[in-house]
């Protein structure tokens, strides 16, 4: 339990690596330069044309915020623009990379490709209410990010964790121009671990939804350069700093 490793090679199928981008580091840690050094190792990983990039901007996710919506929009707006225009030109200046094969969305076209994601988010919250220790995660979640435990930051949190467990489950479509629909394998990658939340979910697996997806259990840490594989993660004894 909680010895992780590298990836040494992606299965020889079309797969997506789904990069989560935290609007507070859009323009630091995950700017394109940063995020594109970082994610550059994982290229050496695929053995097998045919794998796809998603950036995913989370802008839709703080809107669980007392912040007025049109100073969000204004400001969130202007950093995925420039965030993908500097992304790109990246990728186009390296002869290798296939430009068609890295996507760039919002959280909120996520949810709209995820059919009955209002019903899934509404049982997450019914088991959160009746879940202690699920409450407890959740809690402490939102106090190592610094911030204060009330129903927005709470949301957040359920909102952000049920989204990825449903796309590392393959239930939000992935449109990408790349693989087009034929994705074997799906996994989630970020600069850093996931939340306890997250790993409680998945081992639970609230909602009943099976899959196939080799890492659909699973969480790529870009920092750590680790492969975290949920079932094999002790909650309480691992080291989440």
């Amino acid at each position: 339990m909680n010895e992780f490793f590298d990836i040494s090679k992606f299965p020889a199928k079309r797969g997506i690596l789904v990069f989560g981008i935290s609007m507070p580091y859009i323009d630091k840690k995950q700017s394109p330069k940063s995020l594109f050094k970082a994610a550059s190792p994982l290229t050496s990983k695929i053995k097998k044309s045919g794998v796809g990039d998603i950036m995913v901007y989370s802008d839709g996710l703080y809107m669980n915020s007392d912040e007025p919506a049109h100073v969000l929009k204004s400001r969130f707006q202007r950093l995925m623009e420039e965030h993908k225009r500097g992304y790109m030109k990246i990728i186009k200046k390296d002869i290798y990379l296939i430009p068609s094969a890295f996507t760039f969305t919002t959280w909120s076209q996520l949810i709209l490709n995820c059919e009955g994601f209002q019903k899934y988010f509404e049982k997450i919250k019914e088991i959160y209410k009746k879940d202690k220790k699920f409450q407890g995660y959740v809690k402490v979640d939102i106090l190592s990010a610094g911030r204060k435990v009330d129903q927005n930051t709470v949301n957040y949190i359920l909102e952000e964790v049920l989204l990825d467990f449903l796309v590392a489950r393959g239930v939000v479509r992935l449109q990408n121009d790349y693989v087009q629909d034929h994705e074997k394998w799906i996994l989630n990658c970020y600069n850093g671990k996931p939340h306890r939340a997250h790993v409680y979910v998945h081992q639970k697996n609230f909602i009943k939804i099976k899959t196939d997806n080799i890492y659909g259990d699973a969480w790529y840490d870009l920092d750590a350069k680790k492969l975290y594989e949920f079932d094999r993660m002790d909650i309480d004894s691992f080291d989440f700093g």
